[in-house]
């Protein structure tokens, strides 16, 4: 009674964090596993197929996330929360999906499937019950004792949970995995890919051998060759052009100062007594283990390169000048010099003192909000004037999915502004890793289409590639139909142009030879041909065109494929799980009415 009421006071919260991180991970590893009309709302960030997805439920959702990564030690820079909330935009409408297609299907949770999943597979989290151990190690009996003995209303909770939560989401995914399955066939082929040694000797005439110079090209050909590609290759996107003054973030002398005076602070410390290795311990800023203190003997070599030179130079018991190392002041005693087995080395201990530069970036957060009412008060070039700031113009090179801004590197909350700002607008003050910044949206232009002028070295490089590509089809063509009268063998045919090669090679299809390791038809044309006979022309990829003859082709080892064959099976079962789960999803998406309002909110 005492147990079960112990582990009732903490279920409430225990669901909480465990219900949440189900949302957040089970579309990612179950594969594996007026204006308000048309907004959704003040406070709809999304909506699904007519559901709205609220923003206090997205940054939940987002937050948990964030979460997860801290506690897997994962740094959360700009890129990595940016990342993590586009990944949460993709896990809130996957799950809405999910919720709508149970509810489409209309599966439910019988009270015998519950039972059922309860006795035989019991939660995790509840398998880390104190409750429920014995010498650390989850007691069954335990559990099944609890299980059937309930004391009141303990296991309501649990069962909300698996009922709602859990459960409903195993059928589904159980139903899309239901049609995956792996036969004899696909085994047999992928082991042969693996195990099997093919032998070829080929013909073909390799673009990369057929000069440029033997074609002629004229201006209709570029005209035409520019006409059909500019959609995808001469199509410039839309371009904004901003200003922005920003304030790098770099320690002030001041920071400098203040560790310097703390560094001398501890040195005083020690010249009246206390260890220096103790000093390290109290006041090093290192997170890892035996990085500060006494670090042991080192040879010259093994010292750091930041270290050797004064290291090396000291003497026995000498303190070195601090080192600023990165963010870092390393404060250096060399407390021994030996001599073993020939070679000099040098016993030292370290303290290690942090810049802190937390009040220098305020004051910079600080002056950039003050331009900002400067601005509205006398204009942008009059408030920068008054500024100690960096300007800079930046026309286009950036877009939403390339969000670098110059020297200020990767900066996705300001591009985002400039995309959802029009033209004279001015941003709030911005900030990433490497400075704080206010831009200015002065001009936007159209996208367009590049004109021919400007890229006609590149669409004459096209014409001609072209050009070669069909002369290698020709020269295979000759070549291959000279083989098939019989008046030419296959090293003769390679013979018959300058332009045309002959080569003898073998591999498996899972290590395709150069210059075929990137091409899947020369893999397919070989894997479906019969030994001694020719297939017919054909194009492998950037290569050109060639014609092939299977020469040698090895057998099954029928011993090694019985040792394999199982963990072929799961691997190309959870491979196809995978893809069949994604294409789920995938077609969930193309068929669902999904509204993104995110910009809105400025996180699109």
């Amino acid at each position: 009674m005492g147990i079960m009421n112990k582990m009732r006071e903490k279920m409430g919260i225990v669901l909480i964090i465990l219900i949440a991180a189900f949302i957040i991970t089970i579309v990612f590893n179950w594969g594996a596993g007026g204006i308000d009309t048309f907004t959704g709302g003040r406070d709809v960030v999304g909506m699904v197929n007519g559901e709205k997805i609220k923003i206090k439920e997205f940054y939940e959702t987002y937050n948990m996330a964030l979460d997860q990564y801290r506690e897997a030690g994962v740094e959360l820079d700009a890129r990595t929360t940016e990342a993590v909330l586009q990944q949460t935009w993709e896990t809130v409408v996957s799950q809405v999906l999910w919720e709508q297609e149970i509810d489409r299907l209309g599966i439910t949770v019988s009270d015998e499937e519950l039972f059922y999943h309860l006795e035989n597979n019991p939660p995790e989290f509840l398998r880390q019950q104190e409750a429920f151990l014995t010498d650390g190690e989850f007691d069954r009996q335990k559990y099944l004792d609890a299980l059937y003995n309930p004391q009141g209303g303990e296991w309501l909770q649990i069962e909300n949970y698996l009922r709602h939560q859990v459960l409903p989401y195993q059928k589904l995914n159980n139903l899309v995995m239901s049609s995956v399955v792996v036969d004899e066939n696909e085994i047999m082929r992928e082991y042969a890919a693996q195990n099997m040694n093919y032998t070829v000797d080929y013909v073909g005439a390799p673009v990369r051998s057929i000069p440029d110079s033997i074609f002629t090209v004229y201006e209709e050909d570029l005209r035409e060759y520019y006409d059909k590609n500019k959609e995808t290759r001469y199509q410039q996107p839309e371009k904004r052009h901003i200003r922005v003054v920003s304030w790098e973030k770099v320690p002030s002398s001041q920071d400098t100062a203040d560790v310097l005076r703390n560094l001398e602070d501890i040195l005083l410390r020690h010249e009246e007594g206390e260890s220096f290795d103790e000093l390290a311990m109290i006041f090093s800023e290192v997170q890892e283990e035996n990085m500060t203190g006494d670090l042991g003997w080192f040879t010259k070599e093994a010292l750091r390169p930041q270290y050797r030179e004064a290291v090396t130079a000291a003497g026995a018991g000498e303190i070195l000048d601090p080192l600023l190392i990165g963010d870092e002041y390393h404060l250096i005693k060399v407390t021994g010099k030996r001599r073993q087995g020939g070679a000099e080395e040098f016993r030292i201990s370290l303290i290690v003192r942090r810049l802190d530069p937390i009040n220098t970036y305020d004051y910079y957060a600080s002056e950039a909000e003050a331009f900002l009412l400067d601005v509205e008060s006398y204009g942008f070039e009059k408030a920068f004037e008054n500024v100690n700031a960096e300007l800079d113009t930046f026309k286009g090179g950036f877009t939403k999915e390339f969000p670098y801004v110059g020297d200020l590197g990767y900066f996705p909350n300001l591009v985002k502004w400039t995309y959802r700002s029009k033209p004279g607008e001015l941003s709030p003050v911005y900030e990433n890793e490497n400075a704080y910044a206010v831009a200015e949206l002065y001009e936007i232009i159209e996208a367009s289409y590049t004109p021919l002028e400007e890229v006609r070295t590149s669409v004459e490089n096209g014409v001609i590639l072209e050009l070669k590509e069909a002369k290698s089809k020709a020269l295979v063509r000759e070549a291959y139909d000279a083989v098939s009268r019989g008046e030419a063998s296959l090293p003769e045919a390679g013979e018959r142009s300058l332009y045309l090669e002959y080569q003898e090679l073998s591999f498996t299809l899972n290590e395709l030879p150069y210059p075929f390791s990137a091409s899947a038809a020369f893999a397919d044309v070989v894997r479906n041909m019969s030994r001694n006979t020719l297939s017919p022309p054909f194009r492998a990829g950037q290569y050109g065109s060639l014609f092939l003859r299977l020469t040698h082709r090895s057998g099954i080892d029928e011993e090694l494929f019985a040792q394999e064959r199982d963990a072929i099976r799961r691997s190309l079962l959870e491979e196809k799980r995978n893809r069949a789960y994604e294409e789920w999803v995938e077609h969930l998406k193309e068929n669902a009415d999904i509204r993104d309002f995110r910009e809105k909110f400025g996180l699109n």
